[in-house]
């Protein structure tokens, strides 16, 4: 693994928010969606490289079809673009029900109750927060995992969303639970799944366009042996996996390391990368370094540019780019890596 204390140049963007998530508004345009201090729903718009303010969109509630009451909508809530200034946000209710809210100019009409997934004709709660991306404009597949640990998969064909099916858990037949949380992202038309394993490793689970594979193991990060360096030795990942794709054959996973720094694994469209170390945060007073916390972590691309947010144990919330390489400016478009 490189040396974890030599990667990007990280810069604090807001502080006292948590679970941020992210989705691209355009070629250059980002929309960050973040829980501040007191629940409430932040949306900070960013275009080229200049952030607005943090706008406040209140504490998020979702109302239920043919009832009045209001029900609080679980964090970490996941965002997805499916159109130009359109962001489909989708979370998890109180009894395990999808909850799904629209950004259209960076405005919403509030959370809806989609409703229960279903087994046999009884409904049944989802166990954590669901997981969104889109492969064409004007659709979003929705992704979480069901009561029973299996994971639960959902289309909206910008209309209606279709009935829940079941793609299995972990294990050759899928008969293994699946214990943590999930990062679903588009490759092109493709599409993959991550989470983490018991041994924390990264698992993969991937659409190819007509079947699903199973759940496979990428590995865990590596690290010299303490009396052998010449020897690696795996070391597990100590948060839930990030993902997102760039292009049709991009994919880039973040995942928080043992020290508190952050890891990068990618996809170039034929092979994977080994583990990289993103490195950690550094303190403008003391020049310390901040290790991340391992739960609030978001990534989004671009059509010429990765960005990756991580909070940090100073309450901060900090973000990296890449466009060619981690230490360089933002390329041009004509300048640009060409993804597809």
């Amino acid at each position: 693994m490189e040396n974890p204390l030599a990667r990007p140049r990280w810069q604090a963007i807001s502080e006292d928010v948590f679970a941020p998530a992210v989705a691209a508004t355009g070629e250059r345009s980002l929309a960050l969606i973040m829980r501040g201090g007191h629940g409430e729903l932040l949306l900070r718009a960013r275009e080229g490289n200049s952030w607005g303010e943090p706008r406040s969109l209140g504490v998020p509630l979702a109302r239920s079809d043919g009832s009045s009451a209001l029900i609080p909508v679980e964090w970490p809530i996941s965002a997805c673009a499916t159109g130009p200034a359109e962001v489909q946000l989708v979370a998890r209710g109180p009894e395990g029900e999808l909850l799904r809210a629209i950004l259209r100019g960076g405005a919403s009409g509030g959370f809806e109750c989609v409703g229960f997934p279903a087994a046999g004709g009884l409904p049944m709660g989802l166990a954590g927060a669901p997981s969104a991306c889109s492969r064409a404009p004007g659709r979003m597949d929705v992704f979480a995992v069901g009561a029973a640990g299996a994971l639960l998969h959902t289309t909206w064909d910008g209309e209606a969303f279709g009935e829940f099916e079941s793609l299995g858990g972990l294990g050759p037949r899928g008969e293994a639970p699946i214990a943590g949380p999930i990062s679903a992202c588009n490759c092109g038309r493709a599409m993959a799944v991550f989470t983490r394993g018991a041994p924390g490793d990264l698992l993969l689970k991937w659409w190819n366009g007509s079947s699903w594979s199973a759940f496979e193991s990428l590995g865990a990060p590596q690290e010299p042996d303490s009396l052998y360096p010449a020897v690696g030795v795996l070391v597990p990942l100590s948060s839930a996996p990030v993902a997102c794709g760039g292009g049709s054959t991009r994919l880039d996973v973040f995942a928080r390391g043992p020290r508190g720094d952050l890891l990068h694994k990618w996809w170039d469209g034929k092979t994977w990368s080994a583990f990289e170390s993103l490195g950690m945060a550094r303190s403008a007073s003391s020049d310390a370094w901040i290790p991340f916390t391992g739960a609030s972590l978001a990534c989004a691309w671009e059509k010429y540019r990765l960005d990756v947010f991580a909070r940090a144990l100073d309450g901060r919330l900090y973000t990296a780019s890449l466009s060619g390489s981690w230490d360089e400016p933002a390329l041009s478009p004509d300048a640009s890596p060409q993804l597809d």
